[in-house]
């Protein structure tokens, strides 16, 4: 069975490198897309799907932002699991300071540069973000264009999810800083996890899917 995995804000296919399958899975990274002027979320997520292979059954994974461009791909797709990680499935799972922005429109005062730069302030915020032990973060995130960056906030504090999901499985950590398990409903908590635990607690991730794909 395929499982196509989408990343989170900016992360390519290296965030996932240390999860392990069963050798009869073959994974397929869909990459980042340049959005489109005005694009809807569920637009983007449709053109982010179209090499997804529907003649056959498949599991959707998303990390983070990547999780809710899977679930928008439930609109229009069947996956046979979504896998969820370090994500949110509804409005009332973001925090309270996104939700905020939504009206406020605090995030839209963050200039584009500071979010794709690779120096100075940024790179000590994506370190506190996501973790301190990380190793150099260029190896992870190098897409920072900042139309798509700026674009891509917007969407995650002004995400309405109105998805009927399909059958998921959503494993989140409990040290989580972006969006704190105390907001988190049926989900799989993972001790000691960040919000980039699917590095350092690889083998515990995959241990779940892998259990959670046998029983499908």
């Amino acid at each position: 069975m395929k499982i196509y995995q989408v990343s989170g804000l900016g992360a390519n296919q290296n965030a996932f490198k240390y999860l392990k399958f069963d050798a009869e899975h073959e994974v397929i990274y869909l990459p980042w897309l340049q959005p489109e002027s005005h694009e809807t979320l569920e637009h983007y997520a449709q053109r982010m799907s179209e090499n997804i292979q529907t003649d056959e059954d498949f599991i959707l994974m998303g990390l983070s932002f990547g999780g809710l461009v899977v679930q928008e791909m439930n609109r229009f797709l069947d996956p046979k699991l979504n896998v969820l990680i370090s994500t949110v499935k509804s409005r009332s799972e973001l925090p309270s300071f996104m939700r905020l922005s939504a009206t406020t429109r605090a995030h839209k005062l963050i200039p584009p540069s500071f979010l794709s730069s690779d120096k100075g302030l940024s790179y000590a915020f994506f370190r506190k973000l996501y973790s301190s032990k990380m190793p150099d973060l260029q190896e992870f995130f190098d897409y920072r264009d900042p139309e798509y960056l700026t674009w891509s906030i917007d969407q995650i504090v002004n995400w309405k999810n109105h998805v009927d999901l399909k059958p998921f499985v959503h494993i989140h950590g409990d040290k989580d800083i972006v969006f704190p398990i105390s907001n988190i409903q049926d989900a799989i908590k993972i001790e000691g996890g960040n919000h980039l635990m699917v590095l350092h607690k690889a083998r515990k991730i995959s241990e779940i899917i892998n259990e959670r794909i046998l029983s499908i």
